[in-house]
């Protein structure tokens, strides 16, 4: 099933490439082939994403579906030779890929244009990781020590 979600997603890596900058489709879909068995060529086949992408100077959608393919396909190819068991699409990593994608799409869709946005972003995030890693942390119940007063 992960060879067949790698050969998928990079089919339409491909097509997505194509459609955006045409001449970037035969790079892209060596570089896709290669990938399934040499994993740097993987991740140069989505940087050749990246560039088209770039160039093409697509919209917001097209952006973020090209980004979900890319994700899907990295996944994927890089646990094609991994020992059985091993999976790779798992319903966090597909959730948290369509969340990020989806709160992407709104920020750059929101019509606000606040000039102090960009100063502010870096701790709004560092704030946003810190809470969602407490979260995910064990709690461990501290010992209270005793204090006995001293004897003398």
């Amino acid at each position: 099933m992960t060879r067949f979600l790698a050969v998928l997603a990079g089919v339409l890596l491909v097509a997505s490439v194509i459609l955006m900058a045409p001449l970037a489709g035969v790079p892209a879909l060596v570089l896709v082939i290669a990938g399934w068995w040499f994993r740097p060529a993987a991740v140069a086949a989505v940087l050749v994403a990246i560039a088209a992408l770039a160039w093409a100077d697509t919209g917001v959608l097209a952006a973020a579906a090209t980004g979900l393919v890319a994700t899907a396909y990295l996944l994927n190819a890089a646990t094609v030779t991994a020992p059985i068991g091993v999976v790779p699409t798992t319903l966090p990593s597909v959730v948290g890929a369509v969340a990020f994608a989806a709160c992407a799409v709104g920020a750059a869709l929101l019509p606000l244009r606040l000039a102090w946005a960009p100063a502010l972003a870096p701790a709004v995030v560092i704030v946003l990781y810190a809470l969602v890693i407490q979260g995910l942390g064990p709690r461990r119940e501290r010992a209270e020590e005793v204090v006995e007063p001293p004897t003398g």
